[in-house]
Formats: structure tokens, sequence, C-alpha cells
């Protein structure tokens, strides 16, 4: 049996404690294997790899990747941790390998700045939210026993979180069995060789191929159930009645028990509904009048079965701050955004890792001239993962009116973008988003049916700005808009971040009110850093009312 199909026969026959196969089963309509659950009620237990997963290898280090572990101590430290080099590794899911192409750049693979051992670690779907394929949590037990299990045996026979971790979620499923919603572990620690096995056969099996897979279930090394401290948690009765991953838990008793009391036993539900995203502002249920896409606050559709153990005073710290931060607006914070804080990281999230699905909206450490999947069409990092400016500043070509009528006009701007230049949103397109009157670029409905956004300055990013000449008083330059892909708006005006610009000559197209008064002219620019560039001015015949 070839390596696709011994996946193929094992995303069919049982359910893994991995994303790749349950979510493939989910796809395929199939319920969990009951042979896969007889650990226990509250347990699930792993099957093994199949024999082929062998062709799969962990980092062999080199002389180069062990000098630079030991001195890791000695680079500069950025606020997403200490770069150290990855040793070489096989995983034919992301890597060129037999039928497969390459997903990632080279030097995607080659470097992490995640300590595992860090509580409060980023992983994420960026370049620099990777672990290494060789960390493992050293003190791994039994989740039906609490006795010490090697990281081996956790991918192979038993189902393992860390000791504190454990020890929580016991007490939590107690809870959940006392008020009437018994507890269900579909899925806890998951090490590399695992993520990259299943996430193959994942994406095999996905309608969408490999940029499916990619959306709902993390690349093998950005996986948070690689900490040993997260769980995938549905109840009995749920799991009785159907594949576990299906759509509706979180509107269940179960799934509104995790949401409400899950951060008492230092649990935090790490991929919430965004809130433009819900229902009627229902935490559980998604809005139907459109397509929901990932949340770009998170990199990941919602999960409301997936909890990361925080500890119980943090997870506490984290339900104040998430209550503080405004619940059911674009302000509400995720444990992503909470762990950015903690870090000094500014704006809503980094861009996820360039795998040839978010060209446009991704960033890579490849140098210029090393062979990516998005070429032009993404963010450089340096060697701190901050975005890189690009070789030439762009310039602002021609601005023009292409369109008048009472108290509106259409700023449509000719700019010159040299690859990877940084921008940020918000995207302007021709739907959405409108500066209505009173809005500004700290206060704009990014589309129908949503709350007003806040897009400050994000540090390096270069972006349209026009105001009107009298200028007003309260805000300078406060109609703003990107240099990104128009086809971006949807997904990324959701959140506040950086984007590539589009690359060479683009036209951008600004719809705006006028203020009450008489406007006399327009100021376009190219704003950086509160710096202006190749300002120009535009005769506005104006009709506003007075």
């Amino acid at each position: 049996m070839t390596w696709p199909r011994a996946i193929a026969a094992c995303l069919v026959v049982q359910l893994v404690s991995a994303a790749g196969c349950r979510r493939t089963e989910a796809i395929a309509g199939r319920a969990p294997s009951p042979a896969a659950t007889d650990v226990g009620a509250a347990f699930v237990r792993p099957s093994t790899a199949p024999p082929s997963a062998a062709g799969i290898a962990l980092p062999q280090p080199t002389a180069a990747a062990a000098a630079s572990a030991g001195t890791a101590s000695a680079q500069p430290k950025s606020p997403f941790g200490v770069a150290s080099a990855v040793a070489r590794y096989t995983c034919p899911a992301v890597l060129a390998g037999g039928a497969f192409r390459s997903f990632l750049a080279d030097s995607d693979t080659k470097v992490t700045f995640v300590d595992g051992d860090d509580a409060f670690a980023l992983v994420n779907r960026s370049p620099t939210g990777a672990l290494s394929p060789s960390y493992a949590p050293a003190d791994l037990v039994d989740l039906k026993d609490a006795s010490p299990r090697a990281p081996a045996e956790c991918e192979s026979a038993h189902a393992c979180l860390r000791r504190e971790a454990r020890d929580a979620l016991v007490q939590m499923l107690d809870q959940m069995r006392a008020d009437g919603v018994p507890g269900r572990v579909e899925s806890a620690f998951r090490g590399f060789v695992t993520q990259c096995w299943v996430f193959a056969g994942w994406a095999q099996q996905a309608t969408g191929g490999f940029c499916e897979a990619a959306a709902q279930s993390a690349l093998p090394g950005h996986s948070q159930h690689q900490l040993g401290t997260t769980v995938d948690l549905f109840t009995t009765d749920w799991v009785a009645r159907g594949n576990a991953f299906r759509n509706g838990f979180g509107c269940t008793p179960g799934g509104r028990w995790l949401d409400e009391n899950a951060w008492r036993f230092g649990f935090v539900v790490s991929y919430p509904i965004h809130p433009d995203d819900r229902d009627n502002g229902s935490r559980c249920r998604t809005r139907r009048d459109h397509p929901v896409p990932i949340d770009p606050k998170t990199g990941y559709k919602n999960e409301p079965w997936h909890l990361r153990f925080l500890g119980k005073e943090e997870a506490s710290h984290f339900h104040d701050a998430w209550i503080a931060s405004g619940l059911d607006t674009p302000r509400e914070a995720t444990l992503e955004q909470w762990l950015r804080k903690r870090r000094g990281l500014v704006g809503d999230a980094e861009l996820p890792v360039c795998d040839g699905c978010q060209c446009g909206a991704c960033a890579t450490f490849a140098p210029e001239d090393e062979r990516t999947p998005c070429k032009d069409e993404s963010l450089r990092l340096d060697e701190d993962g901050r975005p890189k400016p690009p070789a030439e500043e762009p310039r602002l070509v021609d601005a023009a009116l292409s369109d008048r009528a009472e108290g509106i006009v259409v700023v449509e701007v000719k700019v010159h973008s040299p690859a990877h230049t940084v921008t940020q949103t918000p995207v302007t397109r021709d739907d959405s988003p409108t500066y209505a009157p009173d809005a500004t670029f700290e206060s704009l409905v990014p589309y129908a049916g949503t709350q007003p956004h806040s897009y400050e300055d994000l540090p390096g990013a270069w972006r349209i700005a026009i105001e009107a000449v009298p200028a007003s008083a309260s805000s300078a330059w406060p109609w703003r808009a990107s240099l990104a892909r128009s086809e971006l708006a949807g997904t990324w005006n959701r959140a506040n971040l950086l984007l590539p610009a589009k690359a060479g000559d683009s036209t951008v197209r600004i719809r705006l009110s006028l203020p009450g008064t008489r406007t006399e002219h327009l100021r376009v620019t190219l704003l950086r850093d509160g710096i202006e560039h190749d300002t120009r001015e535009l005769a506005v015949l104006s009709t506003a009312p007075h």
C-alpha cells in the first residue's frame, strides 16, 4: 500500500488524536470508530500511525544547527522569542517529495521562536508561530491514570497532557458530569510526526485540498496541541450522535458550558466566533447571509471545542481582560490578542506563513532570491520576525476625482508599490468600505452588518491618506486606505494588521462623504509613520450642504 493510501485507509477506519484524521472523517460524514473509545467514558486512545509514516523524519542535528542552539541565549530577543535554528526534517505534507509539491519556502522550515515550555507561547499560523519539530513536553502523563509517558507512547497508545493541565482537566470533567453535561476528550497532545502524516491525509481528502486543510487545521509544528496543554473536548451525548467535529457543538448545553465555565478551571477557548460573524450576536452560531472566512484575529474558523490550558490564575486574568476589551465589538480580545499584548506586539495578529493559499496576505523569512509559493505577494521578515521595508519606497503616481455626486466623491489614486511594500488595513473595494459622514480610519464599518472598526497606524505601514481643505480640526488625514489587493477586504478588514501591498502599478479607489462645510480642495498623500510623501491637491466642485 502506498503512503498516501495508507493514510487514507487510516482516515476511513479510525479516529485518531489529531486534527487531520478526525476532520477528514467529518467531511466524509463518518462517525468515530467505537474501537477508538475503549479507554474510558471521558478519554479517547490515540491509534498508531501507519507503518509508512516512518518516511517522515524528525530533525537530524547539523553542526550549524547545534552551534546555533548552543548560542541561542546570545542572539537578539524579539517580541516573538529567541530565534533558534531548526535542523533538517522530512514532512512530505508541506515539503517537496513524492507526489507532493513544496508548499513552504526552505527558510520557513529552518527557524523557531517558540519556547514550548512557556505557558504563554504564541503558537499560530505565522512564520514566527511554529514549534521545533523535535519539541515535546518533558512532563507528559496519561489522561486516564496520570502515569508518566514518553512522547512516543502518547502518539501511539495513550492520550496525554502535561501533568498540571491533566489534573485541571479531570476537575473540569468531574464538574461537567455533575452539571449534566459529561465531557469527552477527542484529542490531546500531538507530536510533529503525527501532525505531519494526518495533515497530509486531511489535505488529500478535503474538497479544497491543501488550502482547505490549512484554513481549518494547523500546519505541522503550528499546532497548539504540540504544547501538551490543549484538548479538543466535547460531550458524550454529542459524540454518541455522530462525528464529534461537526458544526453546531457550540450551541449545545455542553458547548455553552465550556464557553461560560472552562476558564474557571484554567482553560480558554482559543478560536471563538469573530464579532462580525455572529448571527444576531450569538456566541455559538455564525451569520448565514454570506460565507464566513477564517478569523484574521486567530487564523482559523471557530472551534468551540478547542481549549488551551493557561492555569487557573492566568485564565482568570484573561477572562477579566476579555470582558474589559469590549464584548461583542471588534475590540473583543481573543487569546491571540491577549498573548500579543503581553509581548508588547501591536496590531491584532501576524499573517500566516506563505504556503500558496493566502497570497497577498502572508509572510515569509525567505530572502529575495529564494523561491517562495507567493513570490512578490508577501511580507518579507527580518531575523527578528519583523517585516522588512522594500528596497525602494512606493510612489504616488497620480490622483483624480473619478466620480462625484451630492456631497460624495470617489478619489482614484494610482500608486507604484515595490514588491513586499508594507501596508495595512482597511482595504477598499467598490462595495466596501465607504467613508460615510463622520467616519474616519478610527471608526469605519468594513462591510454591511458590522460595527465600526478602528485602524490605528501600525509602524512602518504605508497607506493612502486624504483630508479636506480646509482641514478638520478633529482629525488629520481622516480617510485612509491600504495599498493591498482589493480582494482581501472581505477577510482582512475584520482586523487591524499589516499586509503586503499589491506589487507594481495599481489603482486604489476611496469613496467618501465630504464634511458638512463646503470643501474647496482635497489633499492626497502617501502616509507612513505620520510622514507625508508625494502629496497632491485636488480641486473639488462641491455642492455639499452648508
